[in-house]
């Protein structure tokens, strides 16, 4: 259903302006100093929350690319391995800054799946998160030109050093004056991140990205729709909708990112974290459409529900828009203040766009391709139409 799509006369969105890595930390944490950067937990079960604000993000960034420096990365190709964690996003900033090559693959390969990637992209590091602390050795192995393992966590991989010794490395450095994060110029023109998709034939294809690529694709498309306060990251960090969209866009504009411990959590963590909106692919959307009318059926109050929508939607055409409270218990099952659904990766059939329109949250389908950085289209958020991207 379409009620205030119409409204296609509107200006673009503010925006942080951004064309590199550095400088998109760096703007976000003068804007926000103070505003949770990214929300995390040790372990899944815990009750404490644990956060880094824009500033300690933006430190944490620079520390690190500080001793990335000293490592001498620039050009050196690097593997960005493990599930999101603010490691993996500050990492991943950091070798941009610091002129290295991040290749981010997913943790679930095989070793040897991992391997041919490392040795497709000649790979001199690699960034281990401590959960896949049991393939490091089949990668030192397998792949000749790695020379050094860093672990994100708390120091499992035998010979590797950590991410935080070489945060708490740079730092001293920054602070005794090494200015060479700062001092670096960065080329927005060279590649930035090798990002391995399946292609056609099935064997993964390096597209290369430059931090022009990412930062322009990002920049534009935040004009287009405006990102409220609050997401639950689900989706994997090596993929670029997650990289670049969820990570990338999201950080440029002040966004606090929860980060979720898994799929089995995620029902718990949406009330927990009570999101204003998320970024999804269609499985997920369809997963929660196909929950919320099973959960109606089951309870008798699937009849309900659909009159209610009906009803909703007469009142809407009428400019009375009821549903935060006609469906304030659907909508307690995502946290309550979820607005927003951006929804990428495949086709979302309109039914379950217009059912999730109908009690209060508005999807979103974009179009991409990892060799576009990936966004080439979305729909806006006020403006609309339906079957398209």
């Amino acid at each position: 259903m379409n009620f205030k799509n119409k409204t296609h006369n509107y200006p673009l969105y503010e925006t942080t302006h951004f064309k590199e890595f550095r400088e998109l930390v760096e703007n976000v944490a003068a804007k926000h100093p103070d505003r949770y950067a990214v929300t995390y937990k040790k372990k899944p079960t815990d009750k404490e929350e644990l956060h880094y604000t824009y500033t300690e993000g933006k430190e944490y960034v620079r520390d690190l690319g500080t001793e990335f420096h000293a490592m001498g990365l620039e050009e050196k190709k690097v593997a960005l391995i493990g599930e999101t964690s603010p490691g993996w996003i500050f990492s991943y900033f950091a070798l941009g800054a610091s002129g290295a090559v991040s290749i981010p693959i997913d943790k679930e390969l095989p070793a040897a799946d991992i391997a041919s990637i490392l040795n497709t992209a000649e790979c001199h590091y690699a960034i281990l998160s401590s959960a896949i602390a049991k393939k490091a050795e089949e990668l030192r192995t397998l792949v000749p030109t790695l020379e050094t393992i860093i672990e994100i966590g708390e120091g499992t991989i035998p010979g590797a050093l950590t991410l935080e010794t070489l945060r708490l490395a740079g730092r001293e450095k920054f602070l005794a004056g090494n200015n060479s994060y700062y001092d670096y110029e960065i080329d927005t023109d060279k590649i930035s991140s090798i990002v391995f998709t399946s292609g056609t034939t099935g064997k993964g294809k390096g597209v290369m990205l430059t931090q022009g690529n990412i930062c322009s694709d990002m920049e534009q498309g935040m004009y287009n729709f405006q990102i409220t306060y609050k997401t639950v990251m689900v989706l994997p960090p090596h993929h670029t909708f997650g990289s670049t969209v969820n990570i990338v866009g999201h950080y440029s504009q002040g966004c606090e990112l929860c980060i979720s411990s898994g799929i089995r959590y995620v029902v718990n963590e949406l009330k927990e974290y009570q999101p204003t909106h998320m970024i999804l692919v269609p499985l997920f959307v369809e997963t929660f459409y196909k929950k919320i009318l099973s959960t109606a059926e089951k309870t008798g109050k699937l009849a309900t529900l659909q009159k209610m929508i009906a009803v909703s939607n007469k009142l809407r055409r009428v400019g009375i828009d009821l549903r935060r409270v006609f469906f304030k218990s659907v909508l307690a099952n995502f946290g309550g203040k979820i607005e927003m659904i951006i929804c990428g990766g495949a086709a979302l059939h309109q039914d379950i766009i217009d059912f999730f329109d109908g009690i209060g949250i508005t999807v979103m389908n974009g179009y991409g391709i990892t060799e576009c950085a990936p966004l080439i289209s979305c729909n806006r958020n006020q403006y609309r139409k339906n079957g398209s991207v």
